[in-house]
This record gives C-alpha cells, sequence and structure tokens, in this order.
C-alpha cells in the first residue's frame, strides 16, 4: 500500500490523496447515504490544497517582482523595503512549499505577471523596467529556494540579463 501523505506534512499532496480516496469511495460504496455529497466535498478538499499552491506562486511572484524593482531601480527610496520583501516571501516559501507542488509551478508565467506588475509600480514612480528582460525566468525553483539565495547576486544576474547594469539614473 502506497504511504499515506500527513495533512502537517504536504497539505497539497494530502488534499488531492483524499479527494481521490473519496471520488473512489463514491464509486465503489453504493450503500453510502444520499446525503454525502462526496463530489462536492472531494472539491472542497482539493480547493483547499489548490488555494496553498497559489499562495505560494504568490510568494514567488512577490519575490520575483521586489528583485526586478530593486534591479531596475536600485537608488529608489523604497529599495529597502523591497529587499525586506524578498526576506519575508523566502521565509513564506521555506515554511510553505512542498515537495508535491514543485512540478505544478509555471516559474515563467510567475515571472510574466512579476515583469508587468514591476512595470506598472515602477512606472507609477517614474521609474522603468530593466529593458530586453528575457521573457522565461532566468531563475530556476532550486535557486530561487536555495538557503544560501543571496539578493546581490540574483539583482546582478537580472542586470546581465537585460541590456546591461544600470547605475540608478533614468
Amino acid at each position: 500500500m502506497d504511504r499515506r501523505t500527513s495533512y502537517d506534512d504536504d497539505i497539497y499532496a494530502w488534499s488531492q490523496e483524499q479527494a481521490a480516496a473519496l471520488r473512489r469511495l463514491a464509486e465503489t460504496r453504493r450503500d453510502l447515504p444520499n446525503e454525502l455529497d462526496l463530489e462536492h466535498v472531494a472539491e472542497e478538499i482539493e480547493d483547499v490544497g489548490k488555494a496553498e499552491l497559489r499562495t505560494v506562486e504568490s510568494f514567488l511572484e512577490l519575490m520575483l517582482r521586489h528583485l526586478l524593482k530593486i534591479a531596475s531601480a536600485p537608488n529608489a527610496r523604497p529599495v529597502r523595503h523591497w529587499r525586506d520583501e524578498v526576506a519575508l516571501q523566502r521565509r513564506a516559501l521555506a515554511k510553505d512549499l512542498k515537495a508535491s507542488m514543485r512540478q505544478l509551478i509555471d516559474l515563467d508565467e510567475l515571472w510574466d505577471a512579476a515583469r508587468r506588475r514591476a512595470d506598472a509600480s515602477l512606472d507609477e514612480h517614474g521609474d522603468a523596467l530593466l529593458p530586453d528582460l528575457p521573457q522565461a525566468c532566468p531563475f530556476s525553483l532550486d535557486e530561487l529556494t536555495a538557503t544560501g539565495f543571496d539578493v546581490e547576486s540574483a539583482v546582478a544576474r537580472l542586470q546581465e540579463v537585460s541590456a546591461g547594469p544600470r547605475d540608478g539614473s533614468l
């Protein structure tokens, strides 16, 4: 028998396993009371795991967005806040990212959202996003979640993959 995932160890995997078990139960046990709406219960349990995944994706998108803003406007007033936000998102990721989520995360999609939102945010303050950023995320999930992740190195990579480093003036 496959090892069951604990709710506390990996809520995403647990929710998927429990939903599948409920669906199997609904298909095989016709003697259950009609009041049990197992299909909708299964969907709700699945949604718990999906919400956790969306939360982790949000942490990643915010982290990428703030890295983009730091790289694009290194002398802007809120740079310290952006750095703090990167650290905050990384701590949240370390706590909430589960192994079962890793293959479901589309970093390129998150990168695209981060670029659009960083660009809009910088534009509001008279700054601009680095030019010629790649369409694909220049970081792997392993890099973004590594214990030794370094903001300065990440910012330098963003500046290198764009049209080049900036001096902070526009």
